[in-house]
C-alpha cells in the first residue's frame, strides 16, 4: 500500500483501515489528509504532500475568458437558453474554484510565513580596546 492508494480511498475505508491495520487511536475524528500521514508514519514510509500548482489560477483565468467570448457569441446569433446556462453554469464554478484555490495559496503562505526561522549562530563578543588611562 503507498500513498496513491490511500488518497484514493474514501475516509470511511481508510478509517477501517487504520483501525485493523495500525494501532492508531483517535481515527474517527480525523481529516482525511491528516489520517492518511498518520498511517503512513505507522506504515513506515514517507508522507510527502500533494505538490500545487501555482499557475492554475491563471490557466483557469484563460478558460473564463474563452468562455465569456463563447457567451458572447451565444447571445449575438440566435439566443440557445440551454448553451447559455451551462456556459453560464461552468463560469461560475471557474471562478469559484479560482477563489478557493486563492484562499488555499494565501493560507499557505501565511503558514509559510509563521514557521519560525532558524535561530541565529551567536556571533562572538566583540573585542573592545582597554580603556586607556
Amino acid at each position: 500500500m503507498d500513498l496513491k492508494e490511500l488518497r484514493r480511498m474514501t475516509l470511511p475505508k481508510l478509517r477501517d483501515f487504520a483501525k485493523q491495520e495500525t494501532e492508531l487511536q483517535g481515527v474517527i475524528g480525523m481529516e482525511k489528509e491528516a489520517l492518511i500521514q498518520a498511517i503512513a508514519k505507522a506504515k513506515g514510509f514517507s508522507y510527502d504532500l500533494p505538490a500545487k500548482d501555482t499557475s492554475a489560477i491563471r490557466s483557469i483565468k484563460h478558460d473564463i475568458q474563452a468562455l465569456q467570448k463563447q457567451k458572447a457569441e451565444i447571445l449575438t446569433s440566435a439566443p440557445d437558453r440551454k448553451k447559455l446556462k451551462l456556459v453560464q453554469s461552468k463560469i461560475r464554478k471557474l471562478r469559484r474554484l479560482t477563489r478557493h484555490l486563492a484562499r488555499e495559496t494565501k493560507v499557505e503562505k501565511a503558514a509559510q510565513a509563521a514557521k519560525p526561522a532558524a535561530p541565529a549562530q551567536p556571533s562572538a563578543p566583540a573585542e573592545t580596546a582597554p580603556a586607556a588611562g
